[in-house]
């Protein structure tokens, strides 16, 4: 005779209301929204996603919950991108690590880098250090720009011809 809708509306502590039932709901990376009847642990819905973790809310700071950890009923979780444990780091992972500017908290402070093809290739092959290329980064200091509000472009005059 019609449609049944069933209203479902997040309340601000993370829980979902529905008038017919209870739903657990994980937020897959893509957005698309994975919804179970029954509670779940962690490490079962991970199964699907290896090498990532759930947690509370989808921010990159959020911490992933325990493997063993219980999905209740009416609470909304997010599926968290992978993350390496350290020290297993690759060299594509090396230049995510240096693009976050963060200063994180053991006093490490994280930059990013440009370096040439031949630059990568000498790191990878382990023909140079790290050093020496930050090193190498110090005389080319003058090529790059600091701040974009200072840049100003470097323009020759063109000469206007005679018809």
């Amino acid at each position: 005779m019609g449609n049944c809708w069933a209203v479902l509306k997040q309340s601000t502590d993370g829980t979902v209301n529905a008038k017919h039932e209870k739903i657990l709901q994980v937020v897959k990376l893509d957005g698309k929204i994975l919804e179970f009847r029954v509670p779940l642990l962690v490490k079962d819905v991970l199964v699907e996603f290896s090498g990532s973790g759930i947690g509370l809310s989808k921010s990159q700071l959020a911490k992933p919950l325990p493997l063993n950890h219980e999905l209740k009923l009416g609470k909304v979780y997010y599926i968290l991108p992978s993350v390496d444990p350290p020290g297993t780091s690759s060299p594509g992972s090396l230049a995510s690590t240096m693009a976050d500017t963060r200063q994180t908290g053991g006093g490490v402070k994280r930059i990013k880098v440009v370096i040439t093809k031949q630059e990568l290739q000498q790191l990878l092959t382990k023909q140079i250090s790290v050093e020496e290329v930050l090193a190498g980064l110090e005389k080319r200091k003058g090529d790059f720009v600091t701040s974009p509000r200072y840049w100003k472009p470097k323009l020759e005059s063109i000469s206007e011809e005679n018809e």
